[in-house]
């Protein structure tokens, strides 16, 4: 299905979406920000070589976190919008968003200073940490509030069109990373569906990036740790 689907609210007979994807996705963030800034609390062992695997590993994850905040902008929360209607507020929620937005623009900035000077690791960390603790508020919120919503009144159809447009509009290097990223934080039930919503494009990103995101992942982190799903 290539064109925009009838935006409406789901009926009960209509299935309900898989929203496996957006789940995964909010977990990745959640968890990989949080042992993210406890590898930049170890700033002792960041020198300049060590530094590298992890500049390269925090750029790509805040570029993850941002793509993503642009495809429930443009993607996600409009689909949710014209099917919902007046049964969800969305307000607080983007407003909530501006808040996250800004610190992660903040953890971009200090990621560029502490690419150019190691040294600055306190602040790459303190700016990691305060994304982490807003993204995590902000995700709870919008879990407990908008997928029970989205169960009732997005149709799986719908949501199908709007993990295509997500994995269309997807620039590369980004899905080389991200795809075998969320696989990493998916448990075994999750990993078919999750491969079916982005489609070829999704699997054929897994097979090219996978290697190199382990090779990355145990770089950055000094070995692939174990995550709690």
């Amino acid at each position: 299905m290539t064109s925009t689907p009838t935006l409406r609210p789901r009926t009960t007979q209509e299935p309900e979406p898989d929203l496996t994807s957006l789940v995964v996705t909010h977990r990745a963030i959640r968890q990989d920000l949080r042992r993210l800034a406890d590898r930049l609390g170890e700033a002792d062992e960041l020198e300049t070589g060590r530094a590298r695997p992890v500049c390269r590993y925090t750029a790509a994850l805040l570029a993850a976190t941002r793509t993503h905040h642009q495809n429930e902008n443009d993607i996600i929360w409009p689909l949710i919008a014209a099917t919902a209607r007046e049964a969800v507020d969305l307000v607080p929620l983007a407003d909530d968003r501006l808040v996250v937005e800004h610190a992660l623009s903040q953890a971009e900035l200090a990621l560029a200073s502490f690419a150019a000077e190691p040294g600055t690791g306190a602040a790459l960390q303190a700016s990691v940490s305060e994304l982490r603790g807003l993204a995590d508020e902000h995700i709870a919120d919008e879990e407990a509030q908008l997928l029970p919503a989205m169960r009732r009144y997005v149709s799986a159809e719908a949501y199908r069109w709007a993990e295509r447009q997500i994995m269309r509009k997807a620039a590369a290097p980004g899905p080389v990373f991200i795809v075998p990223w969320m696989a990493r934080h998916a448990r075994d039930a999750e990993l078919r569906p999750l491969l079916a919503a982005g489609g070829w494009r999704a699997k054929a990103a897994l097979a090219l990036g996978r290697r190199h995101y382990s090779r990355l992942e145990r770089r950055a982190f000094s070995s692939a740790q174990p995550i709690n799903h």
